[in-house]
């Protein structure tokens, strides 16, 4: 039995999938790229709110997707990845196929991801 090297050919296709989901949606990626500020505030333009955790059991980190707002904060996608801007980046792909891919704009918001400097 042979272990593949995480991350994978496969994983690696995936991430760049996922970037081109966030840069259709969110506009283009902060000056150092989708890092976990730039992450961050596209999570926050879309009013949600976010929680990493090391996976178990798993070699990478887990990342919820929560609503900002109300008691029952069911999760809204979670995911996984080898780094943590890995996984927020997959979950928030996955969050925004799920709801149509609607961009900030639409939404009425800035398409300009505002990093910290």
């Amino acid at each position: 039995m042979t272990l593949e090297p995480y991350p994978n050919d496969d994983d690696l296709q995936q991430l760049v999938a996922a970037r081109a989901i966030l840069a259709t949606a969110s506009g283009a990626p902060g000056p150092d790229g989708f890092d976990l500020d730039a992450l961050a505030a596209v999570v926050y333009a879309y009013g949600w709110a976010y929680r990493i955790d090391r996976a178990a059991g798993v070699v990478g980190y887990r990342v919820e997707l929560n609503t900002q707002r109300g008691i029952a904060r069911q999760p809204v996608v979670s995911a996984v990845g080898w780094e943590p801007e890995v996984a927020l980046t997959f979950a928030l792909a996955q969050a925004l196929t799920e709801r149509g891919g609607q961009s900030l704009a639409a939404r009425g918001g800035s398409k300009e991801v505002v990093t910290a400097e």
